[in-house]
């Protein structure tokens, strides 16, 4: 069974890269073939297990707004540990006792239930009383079991938590970025919109069993791993030994200290607590080194989002090995709390062994000044307020940094679809003041003559660049909408909007989409209302004219009027006839149709060109009375 829950566990993370590459990069990791051997291989251990995850590809939970969260009482009181930073006293309070080191993790307490296999409930720590119903949020939970094998009665406490490489991949996709991986943990398991917790890779990490209790509690967390539960990082030993070899550069996840655990649970039991914390536990905390530096700059870098961030520049300073020269200062809020001015005393240190962080300011001389222009483009800026700090940003909708990233979004095969607008080219462009805006692209023809003349731009190429760009002026309304990076609104929201509106009806979409309530469409929750009527109301000039540079098409195929409204199709297989999966389903799309990745009760048709196959997909479809229909068969049914 463990090897079995191995492999499920694999398998969503192999599936969940694949349709990432696919998908996010437009960079395939695997062909189709094997992507449905794996999917079918996943699904078959699902069934013969019991056990399925929360991010499993075989579930697609979809996202949605909840109103609010309600309260739930705590089994036990939820109680903190007690802290220390000298080792001493850790030995003290251990004495010859059995115990065991594991990470403190840095994210958010919660508290899951299980009732007869099933995920039932997830709560927050709250104030340790009583905590917040987050039950649906933990359903994008993806390594949360939603079905286990053991039909007891389970409760585990545990951390809610986002590994330093998700934080940093998440961060790089927002104007205003978090500071710790701790707070975008926390804002995201407690978001009321679903939506945002579905596109975020949420962790949980068992530190406790409630329900069941067990003897000897490292050997219990060792039994949880065995059914499917990422349990916390831990090791036996001395004291010493457990500290060297647990520092946090070694571990996927933000921690802030060690817990030392007491082994026995009748012998924690019988210590009691104070109204503070368990006695039977404690934690040692990592006490950072400070080191003092010179601040000799503060410089502001504009992000492609328009978040101008400030970074102070210091004399070199050795941070635990590693020569160091800058570190992040977030915002103006920080900045201003710390009162820095240039030639100041500052103390520095490395957050958890990995970020540079300014500690504190010895000389506080305040004598820092404000940009009053982006460094960037000279626009104008302008101070926010957000999440309750300050944070600059450019105003100039054209600025450079801003730019670059915004066309090669507009220009990629899932928006507008330019062969030939490289990201290097696009740079060229910018820098040559040829592009400001997206419009600018379709006048790019007015500079054909110099561009003959850039070195690696020869005649053919620019002639076909200039053609590609032709060709892209007949679009869809999806993709149009997608193509202008409209904050929250991604490729599967452009479709349901385009599918409202209908995809050659830009026109009527523009009309009336200053009294339209998004809300009212599938999967769309008042954040991306709210986003959707910002943006056009910020950008309705720059819109109407791009407008007019497109021919917006009914659907490539749907010249006769073909309806798939109200069918879904599953595609399963290798492709003969499309070019790969992508285009296969964008037909279907936009002849109204669904695609989802699992035969079910309401598939109406799976198309995999072995009929005969004896695959689980084929399995399942005759089972279930599914047609199973060939490309041949599907294009029979949409053609003219």
């Amino acid at each position: 069974m463990e090897n079995k829950i191995k492999r499920i566990k694999w398998l969503n993370g192999m599936l969940q890269k694949a349709s990432y590459a696919y998908y996010g990069l437009d960079n395939p990791i695997m062909g189709d073939t094997e992507y449905d051997d794996l999917y079918d291989e996943l699904q078959s251990l699902e069934g013969e297990t019991g056990y399925i995850l929360a991010g499993s590809p075989t579930q697609k939970v979809q996202g949605y707004v909840l109103d609010g969260f309600k309260k739930v009482t705590h089994t036990k009181p939820m109680l903190s540990a007690n802290k220390t930073k000298d080792i001493k006293e850790i030995k003290r309070f251990l004495e010859n006792n059995d115990f065991y080191c594991s990470y403190k993790l840095d994210g958010l307490t919660l508290i899951v239930r299980y009732k007869d296999g099933n995920f039932v409930q997830g709560i927050t720590r709250g104030n340790g009383i009583d905590g917040e119903d987050v039950t649906e949020a933990c359903r994008f939970i993806r390594n949360l079991p939603m079905q286990i094998p053991d039909k007891q009665d389970i409760e585990l406490r545990g951390e809610c938590v986002i590994s330093w490489d998700e934080f940093k991949r998440i961060n790089s996709t927002l104007e205003t970025q978090y500071a710790h991986p701790r707070n975008l943990a926390a804002g995201t398991l407690r978001n009321l919109d679903l939506n945002i917790a579905k596109e975020r890779n949420l962790s949980f990490i068992v530190f406790e069993s409630v329900v069941p209790t067990f003897p000897n509690k490292y050997d219990g967390l060792t039994k949880l791993n065995e059914i499917g539960f990422e349990c916390v990082g831990r090791c036996t030993g001395s004291v010493e030994d457990c500290v060297e070899a647990m520092q946090p550069e070694f571990y996927p996840y933000p921690t802030d200290g060690l817990i030392f655990e007491l082994n026995d649970t009748e012998l924690s039991k019988s210590l009691g607590s104070t109204s503070h914390h368990e006695n039977c536990r404690i934690a040692l905390k990592w006490e950072d080194e400070l080191y003092e530096t010179k601040l000799v700059d503060i410089k502001w870098n504009t992000s492609k989002s328009g978040l101008i961030n400030p970074i102070a520049v210091f004399d070199p300073v050795d941070l635990d090995g590693a020569i160091t020269t800058r570190a992040t200062l977030h915002n103006i809020s920080y900045i201003e709390n710390l009162k820095l001015g240039i030639g100041d005393i500052v103390r520095v240190y490395r957050a958890n062994m990995v970020i540079p962080k300014v500690h504190d300011n010895l000389t506080q001389s305040n004598t820092w000044e404000l940009p009053t222009k982006c460094p960037s483009c000279g626009g104008s800026v302008e101070v926010r307020n957000e999440n309750g700090s300050k944070t600059l940003h450019c105003s100039n909708p054209y600025c450079f940094s801003k730019l670059l990233g915004k066309l090669t979004h507009f220009v990629n095969k899932n928006a507008i679809n330019i062969d030939g607008l490289s990201e290097q080219t696009l740079q060229k462009f910018i820098d040559l003041r040829w592009l400001r805006t997206f419009i600018d692209i379709y006048h790019l023809s007015e500079h054909k003559t110099e561009m003959y003349k850039i070195e690696g731009f020869g005649k053919k190429s620019v002639d076909k660049l200039l053609e590609n760009i032709e060709k892209s002026r007949n679009t869809t309304l999806d993709r149009f909408i997608y193509s202008l990076s409209i904050p929250l609104i991604g490729r599967s929201a452009s479709k349901t909007i385009a599918k409202y509106f209908g995809v050659g009806n830009a026109e009527g979409f523009y009309d009336t989409w200053n009294d339209f309530d998004f809300t009212t469409l599938e999967d769309f929750g008042d954040t991306m209302n709210k986003s959707m009527h910002d943006y056009f109301k910020d950008n309705y000039v720059m819109v109407s004219k791009l407008m007019n540079e497109f021919t917006f098409l009914n659907g490539e195929d749907n010249k006769a009027g073909v309806d798939l409204s109200d069918k879904t199709f599953v595609i399963t297989g290798s492709l003969n006839c499309y070019k790969n999966r992508e285009e296969l389903v964008r037909a279907i799309e936009q002849l109204g149709g669904k695609v989802s990745g699992s035969v079910s009760s309401k598939t109406n048709y799976l198309i995999n060109n072995d009929t005969e196959s004896n695959s689980s997909k084929n399995k399942k479809a005759k089972e279930l009375g599914v047609p199973i229909i060939s490309e041949k068969d599907f294009i029979n049914m949409i053609k003219i």
